[in-house]
């Protein structure tokens, strides 16, 4: 978790409901050189420009630190980690651009559970997707075989900035791995959706860290 606020920059955002200026239907323009510069080496594409923001999920990390997700029109999200009081401005640590590559609907609370419990996938050492191995950034260290989901709960708004439309619980687990001619890592973030009642999913988005002048919001 300490991944996404081990550097936090001088960007600051005026007192608002989301960080950066970000709002529902608000528009998000990322620079697609970085990409164009890497070719392959990543395994997903950049969503064309501009992307609508559809939704912001909020996730409170405690003691003033907040995720926000913009999630935008074609299946990613934009992720800012960001410190500050209620009401206050607030440091912009770590962005990152995901997108969403597969995902899989356990049948059941059973079939779920089976992706969260001790010795699962999600949580293993290493996690493969298209043939690419990625090394978990989150536990006790790469020795490890296995460490426990970190859980979120998220708050959605779709239609208002100060009514949340739904929540989940997120089972959460980060990896990475360092494409050859990419000038960052690539991050694998793989989440086990509850949404209850039977309501679950398990989702793989692949991305990148962006600097706030890789990316527009308006």
């Amino acid at each position: 978790m300490s991944h996404w606020f081990d550097r936090t920059s001088a960007s600051k955002d005026a007192p608002g409901a989301f960080p950066l200026g970000a709002r529902l239907k608000g528009a998000v323009t990322i620079d697609a050189l970085p990409f164009r510069l890497a070719g392959e080496a990543f395994g997903f594409e950049c969503p064309a420009s501009p992307q609508i923001i559809e939704a912001i999920g909020v996730i409170d990390l405690g003691e003033g630190s907040q995720l926000h997700r913009l999630y935008l029109t074609d299946d990613a999200f934009l992720q800012i980690a960001s410190t500050g009081a209620p009401g206050s401005e607030r440091n912009v640590g770590d962005v990152a651009l995901f997108v969403y590559v597969d995902s899989v609907h356990p049948a059941n609370q059973a079939a779920f559970r089976q992706w969260v419990q001790q010795g699962s996938l999600l949580g293993a050492a290493t996690y493969a997707v298209a043939n690419r191995e990625y090394h978990r950034v989150w536990g006790e260290g790469p020795d490890q075989r296995w460490a426990p989901p970190i859980v979120f709960d998220e708050n959605v708004h779709k239609t208002s900035a100060g009514t949340k439309d739904y929540d989940l619980t997120l089972y959460s687990m980060l990896y990475e791995r360092s494409p050859e001619g990419a000038d960052r890592n690539e991050l694998l973030l793989v989440a086990a959706e509850d949404s209850g009642p039977n309501q679950y999913v398990v989702s793989l988005a692949l991305g990148v860290p962006l600097t706030t002048a890789e990316f527009e919001i308006t």
